[in-house]
């Protein structure tokens, strides 16, 4: 999942404090069950012991060159894999590398959960004090940042030629970087449309196909009075993409010039604004701040219809109380149509091996291992997640499930062609004065010419 999200997860209690509007229901909602929240492990005494190495004139190398260079005979070589993982997600984990250090006992691997939010500049720290791990797992957008700046090593073709060879074409292109490979996909994920099926057919409406009916149903959905909504608005640039696209808008024109402020992008925003203050089929909350865990909480306890979110929001929705007894109320299906068609973005999640690793050999053989096909299948079954090769799509038990199935279908037929072109600063800026748009604090055009002001002016 993406870099964009930099929200600081909170409890359900203070996420409710920040709500405008705050009827009982949502005064009462369950605790957060976001994807990626982790116990955060600071790592002081790393860096203390740098600074009396560096009392001895020791210049400490980057990377993980801290671990020894050789080993004596029947010594184990112990790696370290700093996973980002969200808590249900990386329930699976455990065993399957306890199966990897049976089948490999040269090698102890010793896992560590590093919040998502949390894991980019912990590893960046990590490089700079010789603590990093041996493997870590990546977004794909801090990933061209790690290569740009020299803190990953090439990935050796030949080793990886049977992996490589399988993975979807977008994650290949992800991790290739002047015809070098620099990380190893491991899942991919996309946004599609997660609806509660109880509240469908108490309001005589079906999964739309397009925005038009889209905004029909989320007004049918709506009852202020018993405080459910028929939509809720995450105000960050991954899930305005969706809408963004479909109605016609680019972050940049052919020539590379900033091209968001255009009437496309408008109508985008409008459609949004609409279904906020013209049809009320959104919650009257505060989208300044911890959007995405109101959106969850909302979802969970049936107060909210529909939401746009990702493969790893199903477990925790089937935990709220609205499915938690009634798997089969929760409904997943494609994005819908707009005028241009449709479209959701597509994020990569690889392992790479940090600079100047001195286990690179046992870390190589753990990244194979994580990326088979029996790992990436086990992991998939268990957090519906999408699987980075594409031999996984066939797999019935795959594709025939009904929560999974949308999503593999949206990313074999969804446009991906703008997913070439975004970085880690595009997210954050455009979410900046996305969230003041939505939230009704600036006018869309007024906003737009803001944010290209912003663009323009950071380097």
């Amino acid at each position: 999942m993406p870099e964009k999200w930099r929200r600081r997860e909170t409890s359900a209690a203070e996420a409710g404090s920040r709500c405008r509007f705050e009827p009982p229901h949502y005064s009462k909602v369950a605790p957060v069950m976001m994807r990626r929240s982790f116990h955060f492990r600071l790592f002081g005494s790393a860096s203390c012991a740098l600074l009396v190495v560096g009392l001895f004139g020791i210049l400490l190398a980057a990377g993980c060159q801290k671990k020894q260079e050789t080993k004596t005979s029947g010594e184990k070589v112990k790696i370290t894999y700093w996973n980002t993982m969200g808590t249900l997600e990386s329930e699976a984990l455990p065993s399957l590398v306890d199966g990897f250090m049976v089948k490999n006992p040269d090698i102890q691997v010793v896992l560590e959960k590093v919040p998502f939010y949390e894991a980019r500049s912990k590893f960046e720290q990590g490089i700079k004090v010789g603590v990093a791990p041996d493997v870590f797992r990546t977004d794909r957008f801090w990933l061209a940042d790690f290569i740009r700046s020299g803190q990953v090593e090439e990935l050796p073709l030949d080793a990886l030629k049977d992996e490589l060879s399988d993975l979807i074409p977008f994650a290949r292109q992800v991790v290739t970087v002047n015809e070098k490979v620099w990380g190893l996909p491991q899942s991919v994920d996309c946004l599609c449309l997660l609806y509660n099926k109880a509240h469908f057919q108490e309001a005589g409406v079906t999964p739309p196909e397009d925005y038009d009916s889209f905004r029909a149903a989320a007004g049918k959905l709506t009852d202020a009075g018993t405080g459910r909504y028929g939509f809720f608005l995450n105000p960050d640039a991954w899930w305005f993409e969706p809408f963004l696209f479909a109605f016609g808008g680019r972050y940049f024109s052919p020539n590379g010039t900033f091209d968001l402020t255009s009437d496309q992008t408008v109508k985008a925003l409008q459609f949004l604004l609409d279904l906020k203050e013209t049809e009320k089929a959104v919650p009257p909350v505060s989208l300044r701040s911890n959007a995405y865990d109101l959106m969850m909480q909302s979802f969970q306890n049936g107060q909210v219809s529909m939401i746009l979110n990702g493969p790893w929001s199903i477990r925790p929705a089937l935990a709220g109380s609205a499915f938690k007894d009634r798997s089969e109320n929760l409904g997943v299906a494609q994005l819908p149509k707009g005028p241009q068609g449709r479209f959701s973005p597509v994020g990569v999640q690889s392992l790479i091996i940090p600079k100047g690793c001195r286990n690179s050999a046992a870390a190589l053989r753990f990244m194979k291992f994580l990326c088979s096909e029996g790992v990436e299948s086990a992991l998939s079954k268990t957090n519906f997640g999408i699987p980075a090769r594409k031999s996984l799509f066939s797999d019935p038990e795959l594709k025939n499930d009904p929560f999974l199935r949308p999503f593999i279908e949206q990313m074999q037929t969804g446009d991906t062609s703008e997913n070439r072109i975004q970085t880690s600063r595009l997210y954050v800026i455009v979410g900046e004065f996305l969230m003041k748009i939505l939230n009704g604090d600036l006018a869309p055009r007024d906003g737009l010419k803001d944010l290209e002001a912003a663009w323009k002016a950071k380097p």
